[in-house]
Formats: C-alpha cells, sequence, structure tokens
C-alpha cells in the first residue's frame, strides 16, 4: 500500500513519514503557530500537524485531564478553553504560511464544524485522534472527505478498529494510515509495546502502518522504523519551556526532532537485506582480516610439504585454512619463501 499526500509517498519502500505534532502549542497565538511551522521546517519534518476544537464542543467543564502535568485542580476543559482562540481567518494564515515554508500542514479535527473548516482550507489529509476511534459520526464526517485520513488506536481492541476502518471504506475512502499509539502522557518506555506495529502489519496488510509516539527522547521512536513503521508523529515545540499548553515539555524542539529524523534515516539504511551476501563492504576484510595457509620456512622446489613447514595466518590471499590436509604431503613446485601465503599454483 502507498499513499500520496502532496508531493510525498508513505508505505511500501519509502522513507519513514515524519509528523510534527504541534498540537496546540501554538498557545492560541498565531505568532506561535508561526514559529512552530518555521521551526518544523528546520527540524526537517515533512510536515507538520495541529488540533483544531472548540472547548465547549469537546469536553464538560468538569472532565478530569488524563496526562500528568502536576496541576491537580484543572479540568480537561480548563486547559482547552485555553487554547481554542484560533479563529478561521487565522488558521488560513497558518496554512498560508505553511505553503510559503514548503512544508505540509494538516490537523485533528474534534468536531464537525473544525472538519469543514479545515476541508474549506483545503488541508491535504486529517487526523483522528485515539480517543475518537469509537466517536463513529466524527469519523464518518471525516471519510465523506475522501481525503487520506490518519487514525490512530490507542486504547482501542481490534474490533473497535475494525469498526472505524469500516465506516471509513463505507465512504469510498480508502486512503488510510493505521497509527499504532499508546494513550499514556508521558508513555514509558516499557509501556511502548512496538510489537503491536507488527501484529498491524500483519492484520492490515492493506493499509500503511505508522507510530504515534508519546514517550520522552528519541529512542523509541527511532526504534520503531525496526518493527515497520512508515509513519511517525512526534509531539513538538520551539521552546520547551512554554505553558498553557501542556503538551510543551514533553515535545521534542527543533534540534531533538532533527536528530530523530537523522536516526530515522540511519535506521532505514542499516535494515539492509536478510540473506548473508559477499557485500562489498566486506571485500577488504574478507581478503586481510581471514587467514591462509603460510610457509613457516622456506621449502625448496622437489620438497615433500610437512606439516611443520605450515602455519595459518593473514592475510587470505593464499590456500584456505580448510585445505590443510591437502597442502601437508604435496609437493612444491617451486622455492617458496618463508612467511608466504601458499597457492595452489605452488603445489603439485
Amino acid at each position: 500500500m502507498e499513499i500520496k499526500i502532496k508531493n510525498k509517498k508513505i508505505g511500501e519502500k519509502n522513507p519513514c513519514y515524519t509528523i510534527a505534532e504541534a498540537g496546540a502549542n501554538h498557545n492560541s497565538s498565531l505568532e506561535k503557530a508561526f514559529k512552530l511551522i518555521h521551526a518544523a521546517k528546520e527540524a526537517k519534518a515533512d510536515s507538520i500537524k495541529f488540533q483544531t476544537y472548540k472547548a465547549d464542543k469537546l469536553s464538560t467543564k468538569t472532565a478530569p485531564k488524563y496526562w500528568v502535568d502536576g496541576k491537580s485542580d484543572e479540568s480537561q476543559f480548563d486547559v482547552f478553553s485555553k487554547l481554542d482562540a484560533i479563529s478561521k481567518d487565522q488558521w488560513s494564515q497558518i496554512f498560508e504560511y505553511a505553503q510559503k515554508k514548503e512544508i505540509t500542514c494538516f490537523s485533528t479535527p474534534f468536531d464537525e464544524e473544525s472538519i469543514d473548516l479545515l476541508y474549506d482550507l483545503q488541508v491535504p489529509a486529517f487526523k483522528i485522534a485515539s480517543a475518537d476511534i469509537t466517536h463513529i459520526p466524527l469519523i464518518k464526517h471525516i471519510a465523506a472527505k475522501k481525503l487520506p485520513i490518519f487514525i490512530s488506536t490507542g486504547m482501542a481492541s481490534d474490533q473497535e478498529i475494525d469498526e472505524a476502518l469500516g465506516v471509513i471504506e463505507d465512504q469510498g475512502n480508502h486512503e488510510i494510515i493505521l497509527m499504532h499509539c499508546m494513550t499514556s502522557y508521558p508513555t514509558k518506555p516499557a509501556d511502548a509495546n512496538l510489537e503491536m506495529i507488527r501484529r498491524l502489519s500483519e492484520k492490515y496488510s492493506k493499509y500503511v502502518i505508522g507510530y504515534s509516539d508519546h514517550t520522552l527522547g528519541i529512542t523509541v521512536p527511532i526504534c520503531s522504523i525496526l518493527y515497520g513503521s512508515k509513519a511517525l508523529e512526534k509531539h513538538f515545540t520551539f521552546d520547551n519551556n512554554l505553558e498553557v499548553s501542556p503538551d510543551h515539555w514533553l515535545s521534542l524542539n527543533t534540534e531533538t526532532f532533527t536528530q530523530m529524523v537523522d536516526g530515522l534515516r540511519q535506521a532505514e539504511v542499516s535494515g539492509g537485506v536478510n540473506t548473508r551476501n559477499i557485500f562489498e563492504v566486506e571485500a577488504e576484510a574478507m581478503k586481510y582480516a581471514r587467514r591462509s595457509i603460510v610457509s613457516s620456512k622456506k621449502i625448496l622446489k622437489g620438497t615433500t610439504i610437512t606439516k611443520e613447514m605450515l602455519v595459518i595466518k593473514r592475510p587470505a590471499t593464499g590456500i584456505y585454512p580448510k585445505f590443510l590436509e591437502k597442502v601437508i604431503g604435496s609437493v612444491a613446485s617451486k622455492d617458496i619463501e618463508e612467511d608466504i601465503p601458499i597457492r595452489w599454483e605452488d603445489i603439485n
């Protein structure tokens, strides 16, 4: 399976597609949104993704938080209401700025009005959050737009995944990137469960499989490549010291996101093939690190060679050690100097 978003192909043998998840790290500031876009471009991200919502459509005023940020006197609504003030005109400016910076920009909508707003602004794709994989009406509304969909699977059972995929497919939308995810902020490396990427690849082989990461640092997301991840989403900010949004402190910044992308590319090329061929990179080692049968003394022409006349040393430019018994008892066809690899043409 291969999906194209703007000028990038995702899946098959293409490089892992990277998403700088800016979420609401704009802190309801257009200027900060621009800074996030600029920073994501500098960080070598393939795309930047925001979240689009209105707090009063997302949460009751008393819904407890499910993430760890050290602030126990706030509800979800308290947090989200500080982050939902980007207007339609400002969203338009955000996408225009991303286009100017030549980086793909899209968003996760959390209500139907936000879906329509983003579609009107010609986003190239949508993201469905893990928490909304059971929000069938929302998924149906997104799928009907016929754009590529990233959908995270945090907390989801196989049945819930199947139901969500079925709703998307029923709308005639088949461009789906299924993202393994653990809905824990932050996720401990021991809880990342990267083996699920392989399982999703096997069970849902018709879809592109990716990974939405919530661990701290870059080690776990880089490792996801080795499990088959074709798309990677990672929280992103331009300043880890910013507040308001609860995601700044656990996000990667420009420097660390760049390090992650570089690590992903190294991991990709390190995969290689599953057969042991003669590799060009090992050619010199094969010749000079392996050993061959070597004369321990000068051997005159016509001399019958004994074991005492031979040692096994580097380099491997002579007869291989496995033929030692054949060399013993042979006759020198020419004078052989001391400490010289013996070749087949040197003996009869």
